[in-house]
């Protein structure tokens, strides 16, 4: 079974969120996707964060690993990296999901949240937003 990989970007006290606005429902996700055949987790992180933010990253540590509590990924592995940019333009990604007729529906959009404002967004899955809103201090996040 493929695994997933999220990117979990915090700077200057806030956190990098993807929201996610579908027909009658609105949330937000950490950017990742899954990994393909033959990559390595860090191989597809990379990939991914190229694709749906146009950035290069460093990855620092994992930070958490779960089963994944969506109904279309259920029973996946996901793994959150903590990781820094390194160059390139946030917004400039060319993903499939920002590509017309991908089979992709709804609204991405990337935005910055206060990370200590976590409590106000329907962030998935809810044990990230748990982690990230307890260990505020642990990610030097003032």
């Amino acid at each position: 079974m493929k695994s997933r990989v999220r990117a979990v970007i915090i700077k200057d006290g806030k956190i990098l969120l993807i929201k996610r606005t579908k027909p009658g429902l609105v949330y937000w996700v950490i950017p990742g996707g899954g990994v393909e055949a033959g990559e390595t987790n860090e191989d597809a992180l990379i990939r991914e964060c190229k694709e749906e933010l146009g950035i290069s990253i460093k990855i620092k540590e994992l930070i958490m690993d779960i089963f994944s509590e969506k109904e279309e990924t259920v029973g996946q592995k996901e793994y959150f990296y903590l990781v820094d940019i390194l160059a390139g333009t946030i917004g400039s990604g060319q993903g499939p999901e920002f590509q017309n007729n991908s089979g992709y529906y709804g609204q991405y959009d990337i935005e910055w949240i206060d990370i200590k404002s976590l409590s106000n967004v329907d962030l998935k899955p809810e044990s990230i937003k748990n982690l990230l809103s307890e260990q505020c201090a642990v990610y030097k996040i003032s």
